[in-house]
């Protein structure tokens, strides 16, 4: 029995009751959910931000708030000055940090050299001890060389003054000689001939005798620079050695001090990025301050100063746009001919949030009117057609509850991403989740049109993500049509619920209304398909 009526199954009612299939149903929902996903990603990819719909600089400030604007003017002044400062002192850290690591870098460099010339200062001080002990031989040997050439020239030399007195007795005796005729004396004689001609004949001249003088006197200048202390080559011999082993000493001290320095600038390179660090954190808690800083008020002095000419708070924004939500969401879905309905409904809820957007924003014109009207019909417009699929994907009452929890779980969502933005920045995650919900979109339009910094960007992601749902929906509704049965139901009486929920194949239908079309079907009677066409026509 179905409402009230045992019905036959036959061929006829299964094509008025049928459901479309899991195919097509998918491809609907893929259809709805790709303006959501569009516009999610471009939003994460473009860095675009909440706070971008009210900021009226380049610097992201805290949302508009109702309070009163002269109580934050020093405030906002006082945050202005610090954060300059601060990025003063960020720039002046950064570059102390990158000194202290070109410093560090180069430490290698440093100890390398060190070490090296310690090595070579080393090698240094042995070769110029080998070198004083090879000296110390050499003018041992240099002194025995120079007396022995002193010894010899002095011997020609002197030989040279008693050259006559030789030749002298040589001829004294081969006079005593001269008579005699033995053989020993007449031997002897030719021996002292031949001793005197040789005698005679060897002469120095005086170049000669002043190259072998020069030479004796060389040989002794030479043993004494190498053996005697005083002279210059042997003192210096021994300076240089006792030098390279100061500086040997000094380079090995100055290793170890190496060492310490670069231990120290290591501290250093610790310290200025600690220093940065805090530089760094600093600022950002400053600009975490202007950040939560609402900004100036439309209207004020100071806002004719920044250029602001309206104000809009975007929990207002928001809770407009969940209310429109919550509205269609609630809305009661009927058939083609109720459609003038939802389409009242859905200017109603766009003239509603265009009041309450003009009564609680300041100094919104014609221009922002029109738009936040367009942006409430197409959130209103959107929510309506995407409830109406979910009730033909999934069936009138599951599609009609889940309706209901999406569209709380939108405002959820939002609500949360959106409150938080108004005073701190937000995870991207959450940004990224709020921006696969239509009412996100919403809200940014709002916001947007209602603030003097909103940029047209966000504006325009709006209005494209909701017009695309929109077409998107009502290609939906054109590929999930409503069944026949449930049309004339609706037609008929006030029906809402799902008409086939305990229709089972193989059974009859049985439902526990016995009042449709006045009591003329009583429980327990049969209609076949030709019957109820003549009774419901």
């Amino acid at each position: 029995m179905w409402l009230g009526l045992k019905v036959k199954e036959t061929d006829t009612f299964h094509s008025m009751t049928s459901k479309p299939s899991a195919l097509k149903r998918a491809i609907v929902a893929l259809l709805v959910a790709v303006p959501l996903l569009g516009g999610a990603t471009f939003s994460v990819l473009a860095g675009i931000d909440p706070a971008d719909a009210w900021s009226a600089t380049d610097n992201r400030e805290g949302a508009p708030a109702v309070i009163d604007d002269s109580l934050l003017i020093d405030a906002r002044r006082a945050t202005g000055e610090a954060n300059s400062q601060a990025g003063f002192l960020v720039n002046g850290t950064k570059q102390l940090t990158e000194g202290t690591k070109k410093i560090s870098g180069r430490s290698g460099e440093v100890t390398g050299a060190v070490t090296a010339a310690a090595d070579g200062s080393k090698k240094l001080s042995d070769g110029l001890v080998q070198l004083q002990a090879a000296t110390g031989q050499l003018g041992d040997g240099a002194t025995k060389v120079a007396d022995g050439v002193e010894h010899a020239v002095n011997q020609l030399v002197t030989f040279e003054v008693v050259r006559g007195q030789i030749v002298g007795t040589i001829d004294r005796y081969l006079d005593d000689l001269k008579g005699a005729t033995d053989a020993d004396s007449v031997e002897l004689r030719e021996q002292l001939t031949g001793f005197r001609d040789q005698a005679s004949s060897f002469q120095l001249d005086e170049g000669t005798r002043k190259q072998l003088e020069e030479l004796r006197d060389g040989s002794r200048e030479i043993a004494n620079q190498l053996h005697v202390p005083g002279y210059a080559y042997h003192d210096g011999i021994f300076s240089a050695t006792k030098g390279a082993k100061e500086l040997h000493d000094g380079l090995n001290q100055l290793n170890a001090g190496v060492d310490e320095a670069l231990a120290g600038v290591g501290e250093l390179e610790s310290g200025a990025v600690k220093i940065d660090d805090m530089a760094k954190l600093t600022k950002e808690k400053i600009a975490a301050i202007q950040r939560a800083m609402p900004i100036t008020q439309a209207g004020t002095p100071e806002a004719e100063a920044a250029g602001v000419t309206r104000t809009f708070a975007p929990m207002y924004a928001f809770l407009i746009s969940a209310g429109v939500l919550l509205g269609a969401a609630l809305h009661r879905r009927g058939d083609r001919e109720q459609w003038w309905l939802s389409a009242l409904v859905v200017v109603g809820l766009g003239g509603v949030a265009t009041i309450l957007s003009v009564i609680l924003g300041s100094g919104i014109e014609a221009v922002q009117i029109l738009g936040i009207t367009g942006l409430a019909v197409l959130l209103a417009a959107s929510a309506l057609i995407g409830g109406m699929l979910l009730c033909r994907i999934l069936g009138p009452r599951i599609g009609t509850v889940a309706a209901i929890l999406g569209s709380l779980a939108q405002v959820g969502i939002v609500g949360w991403a959106w409150n938080s933005a108004t005073t701190s920045a937000v995870d991207t995650a959450w940004l990224a989740l709020s921006s696969l919900t239509p009412v996100h979109y919403s809200t940014a339009g709002l916001a947007a049109l209602g603030n003097s910094g909103g940029v047209s960007t966000m504006v325009g992601i709006s209005y494209g993500v909701l017009l695309l749902l929109v077409v998107a929906g009502v290609i939906g509704l054109k590929l999930l049509p409503a069944p026949e049965m449930e049309q004339a139901l609706a037609w008929e009486g006030d029906y809402s619920e799902e008409f086939f929920d305990e229709y089972d194949d193989g059974a009859d239908v049985v439902d526990a209304d016995e009042e449709y079309l006045d009591g003329e079907y009583a429980d327990g009677e049969y209609i076949d398909d030709q019957s109820y066409r003549d009774k419901t026509n």
